[in-house]
């Protein structure tokens, strides 16, 4: 009995030994690991040095459920190497916390950020994108001046009889100007509808950072810019000369000149027009499909929040342009089509500019999935569907395998079937949209058209400031399209997890905390003020140049008088602008196209109505400008608000 009661106590210790042994080694490289985590910082993911530490120190971590309760709290864990990258990424005080933790457990491929920005950095992103968006309007106001100044002979006096008037050169020059800008800037600013599209599909990726959704859209819509940027090349080059005449209209080009005797003679002045017209738009349209492409380009870069590279292509386009227009028009005397070649050069570098940083971009986002997917591969089973998004995983939501990488998708590329869809579900009322805008300014420059070449020149520098300070409410907009999918996607998200009742770990990865509800409200409201006081600055402005700068663009008396006439209702239309656009981006960014392509279809139809009945005189199309501005802030006014009304 005692010999048993010995060896009963002999084999208790030794199992306590051997579990105190095995809890050894357990614990310690366990503990050894986690302080290697602490120290590593090349990791992005706390959890990913854990287990490279873990497998390098021999021990197989059982994926049981003590591990993956470890898993999940060490996920929260942010390496060094982020938090320099947060510090240097600029985020700003007030920014929304949850946004600086979404944008900390990244891969290596740098997010944008998505939550609610501050008034400093709205203001930074509007005034950097200004000095982007600013880029076209200045060239074709650039030209304007260069060939309203210069261009005076670029046509023979001898070709007319003009009774001793000197400037009736300039007028020709830019009364031609007028429709060809219009039809290049038309043309291109159609094509925008590619580049809203790719913004909110990309937007909605960034908030969901899905790098294979990132360069499918981005390849996509670079290959859809490329063939429509090819068939406005051909579009202007063979029915160009019919456009201009049209828009140039039956009384576009006749003017009032004093004969012998001091009779005076209406003289037509259609064929010289018109022949400057279209040579000016041939060499425009020569650089379309880059043109096209760089717009795209320019869009992705913004959505990415770099608005480092726009700007720069926005400098060396502006120098290339003056240098250009002092050269071919104030030196050779070539009159539009001197501009037109200083533009097209400007044009083709700035693109140029940015279609190369988006190829890198792209190749780095290529990288990075690629980094991904092998940590993935060698993560085991777990890690593949509970670390991992399926659209990171190569696994759809009905649990089949996609077989596409994205990797190896070249940098252009045409869409498939179910992609082309997806865009033009996006893109296809963009169009719409654009083109209402198009119908709608074109209807005005027409009509003042038709109440002589003097009307329609002022009119064509008038609309050269307008679109110029219009850039302003061109960059709210775009800051609406940025910020807005992401916060629009976490309120969505949010709602979605109320009503089902289930709290999941997404809701911490993504939604954050509960203000997301009131968040897309909350931007709203800082854009409306900014845009109030945008408004009240352009409108001073616009109104200060068109009265006291009227000689910079013409030497013609006439064209100055009535410029400063008309200042007044510009300066209106400029203050209401700011506000209209960044409510028509705030619909955009909630994927609402429908409801702006009827405002829009409402909209023009009251705005042509007014310029067949009520317009008199050229004072009424500005009056015509102003009522379109009005009606659409009202329409897209009370749906904004709807919209991002909070679910509580």
């Amino acid at each position: 009995m005692p010999e048993n009661m010995v060896d009963m106590t002999q084999r208790l210790r030794r199992r306590r030994n051997k579990s105190q042994t095995n809890m050894t080694a357990i614990l310690l490289p366990n503990i050894l690991c986690l302080i290697c985590v602490l120290l590593l910082p090349t990791s992005a993911n706390a959890f990913t040095s854990y287990r490279k530490c873990h497998n390098t120190c021999g021990i197989q971590l059982k994926l049981d459920s003590y591990a993956i309760k470890m898993r999940k709290n060490m996920i929260s864990i942010r390496s060094p190497t982020l938090l320099h990258a947060q510090m240097a990424d600029g985020l700003n005080a007030d920014d929304d916390l949850s946004s600086k933790q979404s944008a900390s457990s990244t891969s290596t491929a740098a997010a944008p950020f998505v939550g609610l920005p501050s008034y400093k950095r709205i203001t930074f992103f509007v005034a950097t994108t200004f000095l982007i968006w600013v880029s076209e309007p200045l060239l074709s106001l650039v030209d304007s001046a260069a060939v309203g100044r210069y261009a005076g002979k670029s046509i023979s006096s001898t070709s007319i009889s003009t009774g001793g008037t000197p400037n009736l050169s300039s007028v020709i020059q830019l009364a031609s100007l007028g429709p060809a800008t219009m039809l290049c800037d038309s043309s291109i600013y159609l094509t925008l509808f590619i580049a809203m599209a790719t913004t909110n599909k990309l937007a909605r990726a960034f908030a969901k950072h899905d790098l294979k959704e990132q360069i499918k859209t981005l390849s996509h819509a670079l290959g859809v810019s490329l063939v429509v940027g090819i068939i406005l090349l051909l579009f202007v080059n063979f029915q160009g000369e019919r456009l201009l005449a049209a828009i140039l209209g039956p009384a576009g080009a006749t003017i009032s000149v004093e004969a012998s005797r001091g009779v005076m003679k209406l003289v037509d002045l259609t064929p010289e027009v018109l022949r400057a017209s279209l040579g000016y738009a041939r060499i425009r349209s020569a650089v379309s499909p880059l043109a096209v492409m760089g717009l795209t380009s320019q869009a992705a870069l913004l959505c990415a929040q770099d608005t480092k590279t726009p700007a720069l292509a926005v400098l060396v386009a502006s120098v290339v342009n003056i240098v250009g227009d002092y050269i071919f028009v104030a030196k050779m005397r070539w009159g539009v089509r001197g501009a037109a070649l200083a533009t097209s050069m400007a044009s083709f570098m700035a693109n140029g500019m940015l279609v190369g940083k988006v190829w890198r971009m792209m190749g780095s986002w290529k990288a990075a999935y690629r980094e991904k997917t092998r940590e993935t591969e060698g993560g085991g089973h777990l890690i593949r569907h509970e670390e991992q998004s399926s659209s990171q995983t190569n696994i759809l939501e009905d649990g089949r395998v996609d077989p596409f990488d994205p990797s190896g998708m070249p940098f252009i590329s045409f869409p498939d079937q179910e992609s082309l869809v997806s865009l033009l579900l996006l893109a296809g009322p963009m169009f719409f949209v654009m083109l209402g805008k198009i119908m709608g300014y074109s209807a005005m420059t027409v009509r003042a058209g038709n109440f002589g070449m003097v009307s329609l020149a002022c009119h064509n520098v008038l609309m050269r400031i307008f679109f110029f300070f219009a850039t302003v409410g061109d960059a709210l907009s775009q800051s609406a399209q940025t910020f807005l999918p992401g916060l629009f996607y976490r309120k969505g998200l949010q709602e979605r997890e109320k009503e089902s009742d289930i709290i999941t770990t997404s809701k911490t990865a993504i939604s954050g905390d509960s203000d997301d509800d009131k968040n897309a409200r909350t931007l709203l409201k800082r854009l409306l003020l900014l845009s109030s006081i945008a408004g009240i600055i352009n409108c001073i402005a616009g109104r200060y140049i068109a009265n006291t700068s009227g000689r910079t663009f013409t030497t013609d008396s006439s064209l100055v008088s009535l410029m400063s006439h008309v200042s007044p209702f510009m300066g209106l239309a400029l203050m209401l602008h700011p506000l209209t656009m960044a409510l028509e981006g705030s619909i955009i960014a909630a994927g609402d196209a429908g409801y702006l392509v009827g405002t829009y279809a409402a909209s023009l139809v009251v705005l042509l109505g007014q310029l067949k009945f009520v317009c008199k005189d050229f004072l009424g199309v500005w009056h015509g400008i102003l009522i379109f501005q009005l009606i659409r802030i009202t329409q897209f006014g009370v749906r904004v608000w709807k919209r991002t009304a909070s679910s509580k």
